[in-house]
This record gives structure tokens, sequence and C-alpha cells, in this order.
């Protein structure tokens, strides 16, 4: 273990990359200047692997937690790999969807979904996967598809309120306030479980960790690390419980965070 080398974990939407308008030119010299001073910069995202488009890869992050912790990948090593039990899909998926939710299934190789025209207008990676990589998208098979979380569109959300207690039993919950829509875990994983998993990896300590991210995804992320970071244009229950604060994302957030941090310079 290098003493100086400090580890770094980027949230991906709403903190490094938007659709539609991509990654600021900032953030893109600021994890390159991060990874020639030693440091680690770390992808750890609520998407799976599957929904990594092109234009976030290239960013280049030698580790991945993908799934909201429930994947984590090292230089190409796989070092987790979890995936929901089918027959707890087979019993949550029917009841969220009789009390109106749109569900999305998502695994590191592929979305499933009921493939209704309503899927792919609520949920724009839908769209996306089914224009540019069809291979990565199927109709739902409760059986058998590999799923390592899902993601629920709440039309009824006192029908929804109701099924809480149960969920909750099974599963870890981030729900949105600027979107009517949950992220559902297995239980006990979150993306600091999947950064615990990374830094006994590398023998890198908690003293030494930064993480930046706008999301209920990112809530415990931010409070496990040493230096957790809402971006300025986080939601208001990551403002409130963020030790730290940056700009927004196209104010050059976590370029000027990094900067003030110490782990670059200028620029």
């Amino acid at each position: 273990m290098n003493a100086g080398q400090k580890i770094v974990f980027f949230d991906v939407d709403g903190t490094i990359y938007e659709g539609g308008k991509g990654t600021p030119e900032s953030t893109r010299r600021a994890l390159k200047r991060l990874k020639e001073n030693g440091h680690v910069p770390v992808m750890c995202t609520g998407r799976p692997k599957a929904s990594l488009f092109p234009e976030v890869l290239e960013l280049d992050f030698p580790a991945l937690i993908c799934g909201a912790g429930t994947y984590v990948e090292y230089e190409g090593r796989v070092l987790r790999n979890l995936l929901l039990p089918n027959p707890l899909l087979m019993q949550a998926v029917p009841r969220l969807e009789k009390a109106g939710c749109c569900v999305v299934l998502e695994g590191p190789e592929y979305l499933s979904c009921r493939m209704k025209e309503e899927d792919f207008t609520r949920f724009r990676i839908l769209d996306r996967l089914r224009r540019d990589y069809p291979e990565r998208l199927k109709p739902m098979e409760l059986l058998t598809d590999r799923i390592s979380k899902l993601t629920a569109w709440i039309l009824d959300a006192q029908a929804f309120d109701r099924l809480v207690p149960e969920l909750l039993r099974s599963f870890e919950m981030a729900r949105y306030e600027k979107f009517p829509y949950v992220e559902m875990m297995p239980k006990g994983v979150s993306k600091a479980d999947g950064i615990r998993i990374l830094l006994e990896e590398l023998d890198i300590p908690l003293s030494n960790t930064y993480a930046f991210g706008d999301g209920p995804n990112d809530l415990e992320m931010l409070q496990y690390v040493q230096y957790g970071t809402a971006m300025g244009n986080a939601e208001e229950s990551v403002l409130r419980s963020a030790e730290y604060r940056t700009e927004g994302i196209w104010e050059d957030g976590v370029a000027r965070a990094l900067e003030r941090y110490g782990l670059i310079g200028r620029i």
C-alpha cells in the first residue's frame, strides 16, 4: 500500500455524466490528472454493467462498482457479482405490478422488462438499449433472468407505500425525490458495501477515501467514506446528509472539489 495514494468514488448520472449532454471537459481533465498523480478513480454507479454506454466507459476507470454495489470489478477482475434469487423476483415483481408500478430488471449482462411502449417512454436507458444495443435487452422472464437489482416507476404512491414494509424485508431501497421511481437492491447491499470490498482488495485505508454523488443511492457511500461530497445539483436529502458540498456538474463541481482537496492541481 502507498500511504499517499487516495481512492475517489464517482457516481455517474448527475455527477460525471448527463444523458444527452455527456461529461464536462473539466471533469475529463480532472480524472486524467487524478490518475497521473497516482490516485485511483472508481466509477460507482447504480447502473448495472449492461447499461454502461461507450461514452461512459471511455472515461477509463481502473475499477467499477455497478448495480449500486452488486458488482465490483478491478482491472478486469470481477470481485463480486451478486444476483437476486429468482423466487424472490417471482414474488416481488407481480406485487409491484399489481400496485401499478412499471418494473425494470437490471443485471450485469442485460436488462429485462415487459417490452411495453410505456416502459421505453419512462426509462430512457431502455429506449437507448432498444435502439443501439438490442442484445442487452430482453423480455422479462422471472424464472430465469439473471438480475442484480430492479427499478420501479411508481404510478400509485399510496399503493406502493403499503408494500414498503414487506419489501424492506428483502431489499434495500433508494427512492428519488425528483422522479417517481425507486431502486431496489439485495438486502444489506449498497454502494458503501461495494466500496468496502474494493478497499480490502487494494489495502487502502478508509482515511484515504473520497466520493461524489447526487442521488439517494449515494447516501450510504457519502456517509461511509472520509470525504463524502454532494454535488450542487444533488437531491435535497443528499445535500442535507453529506458533510461536504461542491458546485454542480456543469459548474465544474468535480474538478473544483478535487483541487480543494489537493488531489490535483488547478485545471
